[in-house]
């Protein structure tokens, strides 16, 4: 059946057209506008975020309303402003460890995060989590489960350093690592575990309590107790400088999860979202909240402000209620900058520096147009004293809010494909920024360097091997800055992992597997570098030294009543010139 058309009167028809016309007039000065912005952030800047989630209402725009602006900004004339400084007030930033608490080995330093309590609260609920499951269920006669024995504090730790050399080896699956096959074999694995012993142990995991689940229904439920002992143990022993950046990081996931996040403009553009606080000069994660969706917006503090302004305040709020500091500067990107932040922080004697999006809340009337500049000129804007809005064009205008920094400029270097270097004039606060912004850059480096990236369908398992990773990567800074501190030689990230799995996995081993002979190369164990002890047999006992005996020369066999007490085979030295040389030759037997 055909539709009636509906006919207008010449009236409505002009008056239709005068709206359209103005419609048009406006949305070419907003698209223009919105498509100079995209060109607007620095190179290295990040991309606005995009959310997709059940809460994505709770994130707030409403800082990009060109109707809302401040009056008392005022174009600065001179590169000085008024700003008053706020001193840090916490001389004694950085390590948090006397000298009597400081671990010798990097197990011990990793165990400032992952202690013995936390380890053996783990194993409690991963063996009550078992029993709950295999309770009154009928197994099969070759089900993984019929051999099924209660997780030790030793295994749990061997496990977690099993999951460490996983991530330094990379396989396509876990099967793959447990293989026999000649192509694939990989003899570390088999000896510390057996395939179906690690798989019983992956499989039940669970560091929260099974009873409670069921009565408390929120959805943090599953990691609360990891990320609570986790949020306190990474303000412990280190406090962040002067200098702190906030930035978010994204814990790859593509389960099906409520609050689940979506940005095609990032490297990992599924996953679950954690905001971060960390310290700009060494990395350190020190204050960081994951994101449940509207659970987290709604335990947030000042709610009459947007979220991105709320997240920023929380986490400030976290450090400075445990360092008792004031005098902070803060650096974050434009998906967080705003007028109303800056002034927020200010409050609270926290500067802030950022890049920022022209058409935010509270900006300069001037900025929402279109500006005409030459190459490489600046035009700052200050407000009561408080605020500057610097504008600087480069190849694209970079635009930057900062309550700490005048608009002076610096003379640096550029290299260029044509013309070699050259030189040119760059705002201060622009060289500080870039300086400074990347320390939850840094920080996930280090974490996404050597993770252990398994598919999973349970997304709490992602966010513990994240804190995991983050526990790692904390202790390593502490371990470098102590070694600094003695003027020691400092190892690398790959040698700190190595040394830890090596501690992790200890004494545990693969009791189901067939074992022959010893292996006479034990390098690993005796040049290790750690301390040896000197053992004495029992009267009328005694052994072949295993440097200098022979028995295949006539009159070259020596004999000793001692021994290395530390090495696992235990093996014959005489506690001179031959057990130094076992402990740090690689070819001990050669003369």
């Amino acid at each position: 059946m055909a539709t009636k058309r509906k006919r207008m009167t010449g009236k409505q028809v002009l008056d239709l057209l005068d709206e359209s016309c103005s419609e048009n007039s406006e949305s070419n000065d907003g698209s223009s506008s919105e498509s100079e912005l995209e060109d607007a952030e620095l190179a290295s800047d990040k991309e606005s975020d995009e959310f997709t989630s059940e809460d994505e209402a709770t994130q707030g725009s409403d800082d990009n309303d060109d109707t809302a602006t401040t009056t008392g900004w005022q174009l600065l004339t001179t590169a000085a402003n008024g700003f008053q400084h706020v001193p840090f007030s916490f001389p004694d930033a950085g390590v948090q460890l006397i000298d009597e608490e400081v671990p010798d080995t990097p197990l011990g330093f990793f165990q400032l995060f992952f202690s013995d309590d936390l380890l053996q609260q783990i194993v409690d609920n991963t063996n009550a989590y078992a029993d709950l499951r295999l309770a009154n269920r009928s197994l099969q006669p070759h089900s993984v489960w019929k051999d099924w024995s209660h997780v030790s504090i030793e295994e749990l730790k061997a496990y977690f350093g099993v999951i460490f050399n996983m991530a330094l080896n990379d396989k396509p699956g876990i099967f793959d690592y447990f293989s026999t096959q000649w192509l694939d074999v990989m003899p570390f694995f088999c000896e510390v575990f057996s395939r179906r012993r690690f798989l019983q142990i992956h499989w039940m995991l669970h560091v929260s309590a099974p009873d409670t689940v069921a009565m408390n229904r929120n959805r943090a439920r599953k990691v609360e107790n990891i990320v609570k002992h986790m949020k306190e143990k990474c303000l412990e022993y280190f406090f962040p400088g002067p200098d702190i950046a906030i930035d978010e990081t994204t814990v790859a996931f593509k389960g099906r999860v409520a609050f689940r996040m979506y940005n095609p403009q990032k490297p990992t553009k599924w996953g679950l979202r954690v905001y971060v606080l960390a310290d700009s000069d060494t990395g350190y994660v020190s204050v960081f909240e994951p994101y449940y969706g509207r659970e987290t917006t709604e335990s947030l503090v000042r709610p009459d402000l947007n979220f991105t302004s709320r997240i920023v305040i929380h986490l400030c709020q976290q450090l400075q209620s445990k360092t008792k500091a004031v005098g902070y500067h803060l650096y974050t990107d434009r998906f967080y900058t705003g007028y109303q932040l800056a002034l927020e922080l200010l409050n609270m004697k926290i500067h802030t520096t950022g890049t920022i999006q022209r058409n935010r809340q509270g900006l300069p009337e001037e900025v929402k147009k279109k500006m005409k500049m030459q190459l490489h000129e600046v035009k700052a804007f200050v407000c009561d004293d408080k605020v500057m809005f610097l504008a600087w064009q480069d190849k694209r205008p970079v635009y930057m809010l900062t309550t700490y920094y005048d608009a002076s400029t610096e003379t640096v270097e550029r290299r260029s494909k044509g013309s070699g270097s050259v030189q040119l004039q760059k705002p201060t606060t622009i060289i500080q920024y870039t300086a400074k912004m990347g320390a939850v850059d840094r920080a996930d480096h280090l974490c996404t360097s050597y993770n252990f990236a398994r598919k999973s369908v349970k997304w709490w398992r992602k966010l513990f091997f994240w804190m995991m990773e983050v526990a790692s990567t904390n202790s390593f800074i502490l371990f470098r800055l102590c070694q600094q501190m003695k003027n020691e030689r400092p190892l690398t990230h790959l040698q700190y992992r190595k040394q830890l799995i090596t501690a992790l996995v200890g004494r545990v081993h693969n009791r189901r597997r067939r074992r022959g002979r010893p292996s006479t190369r034990d390098d690993a164990e005796r040049l290790n570098q750690q301390q040896h002890f000197v053992g004495q047999l029992d009267k009328g006992k005694s052994k072949d030294c295993a440097v200098c005996s022979n028995r295949k020369v006539p009159g070259e066999r020596k004999k000793t009543v001692y021994y290395c007490k530390t090495c696992a085979r235990h093996p014959g030295l005489h506690p001179t010139t031959c057990f130094e040389k076992y402990h740090t030759v690689v070819d001990y037997k050669k003369k």
